[in-house]
């Protein structure tokens, strides 16, 4: 869970007053409480009337085999709540051990320190204050299966089709679905080459980087491998081809679970769409028939560099920057994965994409697909106005209402 406040001028000690009140007085109501179910049964009974949802839900539960900690809660799920039993399930994760406190702006450090003490130093001590964190596996749903590839038909007006294809990918730090430590993998393979130093000078005194042995290693090498993927996605699937309207290939890397995965999302029409998901494969499979080149990889990393520098100007990027810097349950998260971040673009080479690349999971027995199309003569409607028991969207991000425009992403 996470809270952020824009302060205006003089207005930290209110920041604090705030969070101090959410953690020592908060206050749980039952009218607010069947509100709140009120709305996400609403987001739920929605989903059908959404061609982009009713396809990315679709595809989030047969790659995630069902898992409903990544789609919209059902009215079966949201019956066996009570107001007590969520208000223990979010109270339970307040407690000091488990929360991190990041301040970006203009202030003082007299300021920072009072506010500290008055507010966050007189929370009670939590009465179980060793509370183990525990996240239950998440897996993707084993080969073979009937879920693979689906399609979703919706009446309408309007023709039109998208899809999204997706697989696993690792997490942020080198962790693999399968629990796998991927830095284990890339030290054997590189234990008859040499061993270069994790920092060097060349004779110039510009500093160098191995990439490889930096934590970072997966997040830098896959941010650089989705932006060259976007632009071959782009530049074949839409302007040669033709097929889509657009296309873009994105990333879900997480910080605490051992997984990610990624997603190519393509708005087209009925008569294209499925040349478009062929097409998006053979993309996304296509990097060792036609390797990455040194300009593509120039072309991302200036990309993203100058992306980065733009975002250090705001507030909000910087928060993101210093998430999980100081906890534990990040061990791999230190102050130079901020300071040589810049370094480590510039530094990275088309063998360390590759490298990367490997773990990409793209073969048939890892994609999943799904297809969407739209139509006054749609001729296998599985959509009615309200949905199935199993059916389910994805999850809000970030705030109230935000889950009506989903995405697999999310």
């Amino acid at each position: 869970m996470e809270f952020r406040f824009a302060l205006r001028d003089n207005g930290m000690r209110a920041a604090f007053q705030l969070l101090h009140m959410v953690l020592e007085h908060n206050v749980w109501l039952e009218d607010a409480f069947d509100r709140a179910i009120q709305l996400y049964l609403s987001y739920y009974r929605s989903i059908p009337k959404s061609l982009e949802r009713s396809t990315a839900h679709k595809l989030m539960l047969a790659m995630l085999n069902h898992d409903e900690r990544f789609v919209e809660p059902s009215p079966h799920s949201l019956q066996k709540l009570t107001l007590q039993s969520v208000k223990d399930a979010v109270m339970n994760q307040f407690v000091g051990s488990n929360m991190e406190v990041s301040i970006v702006g203009d202030f003082t450090e007299e300021e920072v320190e009072s506010c500290v003490l008055d507010y966050l130093g007189t929370v009670r001590a939590s009465s179980s204050p060793t509370i183990e964190e525990r996240i239950e596996k998440i897996s993707f749903r084993p080969f073979p299966s009937d879920v693979h590839f689906q399609q979703v038909y919706i009446k309408d007006t309007d023709e039109r089709a998208c899809a999204y294809i997706a697989g696993p990918a690792p997490n942020r730090w080198g962790f693999a679905t399968e629990g796998n430590d991927l830095f284990n993998v890339i030290q054997r393979s590189d234990a008859d080459a040499e061993i270069s130093e994790p920092v060097s000078l060349d004779l110039t005194g510009k500093r160098h980087i191995n990439v490889r042995s930096h934590p970072l290693f997966f997040g830098i090498t896959l941010s650089l491998l989705a932006e060259i993927i976007n632009s071959r996605l782009f530049t074949t699937v839409r302007d040669s081809m033709g097929l889509t309207y657009d296309v873009s290939f994105e990333l879900n890397l997480f910080d605490k679970l051992d997984l990610g995965w990624y997603v190519i999302a393509v708005t087209s029409t009925p008569s294209k769409v499925h040349k478009a998901v062929d097409a998006c494969k053979g993309v996304l499979r296509g990097l060792h028939s036609s390797r990455i080149v040194e300009r593509e990889l120039d072309r991302a990393k200036r990309t993203l560099l100058m992306k980065h520098e733009a975002e250090t100007k705001t507030n909000a990027y910087w928060l993101g920057l210093l998430a999980h810097l100081q906890s534990s349950s990040v061990p791999r998260k230190d102050v130079s994965c901020i300071k040589e971040l810049t370094t480590l673009y510039e530094n990275a080479t088309i063998e360390d994409l590759y490298i990367a690349y490997e773990h990409l999971k793209v073969d048939d027995s890892s994609l999943f697909a799904c297809i969407g199309i739209a139509g006054a003569e749609s001729g296998e409607d599985t959509n009615d106005d309200e949905p199935d028991v199993d059916l389910h969207g994805m999850g809000p991000m970030g705030g109230r209402g935000l889950s009506t425009m989903t995405r697999p992403t999310t």
